[in-house]
C-alpha cells in the first residue's frame, strides 16, 4: 500500500511517523514497520484531536492523505483539524464518487498558512531512488498476494473491499507460483 511505502521513506530521512488506519492489523504491521505512533480511524472525528494531542497540540506539519475519502479529508483541515499552521495537505489517494469529493472552507487554511497538493507520480529519478531504498533494505516491498492474470477481477475486488495489506501483483502466466 502507498501509506507503509511513504512513511518508511520518511523514517529513512529520520522525521517523526504517525500512522492512522482502521485495521488493527495495519496499525500493528506500521509500527513493526518503523511508524513512531498508530491512530485508529474508526471514529474519524477523533483523528485530528489525536494527532493534536501527539504534536503537543500543533498538528502535523505535513499530512499525506491516501485513502481519498470524505471523512478522512476532513478530519485533516478546519480549525480542529489534524494540520498544523503551515502544513501542507498531499493527497494522493481518492476514491470515486460525489459524496467523496474534497471540500474544505477556505478561512482555516487562510488564516494557518496551509497548503494542499496532489501528488499522482513521481519522476524518473524518484523511482531510481525508491529501487535504491528498496535494495539497500531501508523500505520494505509488502506483498499482500499474487494472482494469475486471470483473476485480475479478483485482486480489484480485494483492493476495493480494502482486504489486502500491500500490494496484489498480477503474473501474466496463469500462475501464482
Amino acid at each position: 500500500c502507498t501509506h507503509n511505502c511513504v512513511f518508511q521513506v520518511l523514517k529513512h530521512r529520520g522525521l517523526h511517523v504517525v500512522a492512522i488506519s482502521r485495521s488493527a492489523s495495519r496499525r500493528e504491521k506500521a509500527l513493526a514497520l518503523g511508524a513512531d505512533a498508530a491512530i485508529d480511524s474508526t471514529d474519524a472525528m477523533t483523528v485530528a484531536q489525536a494527532v493534536r494531542a501527539l504534536t503537543g497540540g500543533e498538528g502535523a506539519d505535513v499530512l499525506f492523505e491516501c485513502v481519498g475519502r470524505r471523512e478522512t479529508m476532513d478530519a485533516c483541515v478546519g480549525f480542529a483539524g489534524a494540520l498544523g499552521r503551515r502544513g501542507r495537505l498531499v493527497l494522493v489517494g481518492y476514491t470515486a464518487g460525489d459524496e467523496h469529493a474534497f471540500r474544505c472552507h477556505p478561512i482555516p487554511l487562510i488564516v494557518y498558512e496551509q497548503s494542499i497538493i496532489g501528488s499522482v507520480g513521481a519522476t524518473l529519478d524518484d523511482l531510481k531512488t525508491s529501487i535504491q531504498l528498496v535494495a539497500d533494505g531501508a523500505v520494505e516491498t509488502i506483498v499482500d498476494s499474487v494472482l494469475p492474470l486471470t483473476e485480475f477481477q479478483a485482486g480489484l475486488d480485494k483492493m476495493k473491499a480494502c482486504d489486502c495489506m500491500g500490494k496484489v501483483v498480477c503474473l501474466p502466466c496463469g500462475t501464482s507460483d
